[in-house]
């Protein structure tokens, strides 16, 4: 897998718990795949990418990781 494309697991929980700038790498691995979405006939509804960002950052928040370390 590219290595531009991939966060560590510590990211994804700091970003369950809140953490801005984890929330922005996670935002960021999304972001071309909600870029695509957002296009209508070849231009970005930037209305749309910002609901498509909201709907991310509130999914991870809510998103509960049971994880128990070795």
């Amino acid at each position: 897998m590219n290595e531009k494309y991939q966060i560590t697991f510590s990211t994804i929980v700091k970003a369950t718990q809140g953490d801005e700038i984890a929330m922005q790498e996670v935002i960021r691995l999304y972001h071309t795949y909600m870029v695509k979405l957002s296009m209508d006939e070849g231009v970005i509804d930037n209305e749309l990418y910002e609901r498509l960002v909201r709907k991310l950052m509130l999914a991870v928040v809510k998103f509960k990781i049971d994880y128990v370390g070795r």
